[in-house]
């Protein structure tokens, strides 16, 4: 983990790292849900004025959500390049969730 240096690897870099991927996952798992009962609703599998209003509803959250979603991939990208690889042993990285 160390190297000639006596630096480490940024374990907070690392956990956000693997976060993002996560996050990046369930994101999608969540969205192909939605754009399923869009596309259901495109071709007509539910016709009334409650249908309406229903998808008028179901299009703004897949909006708001794709928007989350570039924010916090924004969030996540910003937060990851401005970390270094390595970082002192004692530095705040180091221990960052006993904070």
């Amino acid at each position: 983990m160390g190297d000639e240096e006596g630096t480490v690897q940024n374990p907070y870099r690392a956990a956000v790292q693997g976060r993002s991927g996560d996050s990046y996952d369930d994101l999608s798992d969540f969205t192909t849900e939605l754009d399923d009962a869009k596309k259901a609703m495109d071709k007509g599998a539910w016709v009334s004025s409650a249908a309406d209003d229903f998808y008028t509803e179901l299009t703004e959250q897949i909006t708001a959500l794709n928007n989350a979603a570039e924010g916090a991939e924004t969030e996540f990208s910003e937060t990851i390049e401005n970390q270094p690889e390595k970082v002192e042993p004692d530095a705040w990285q180091t221990h960052w969730r006993n904070l």
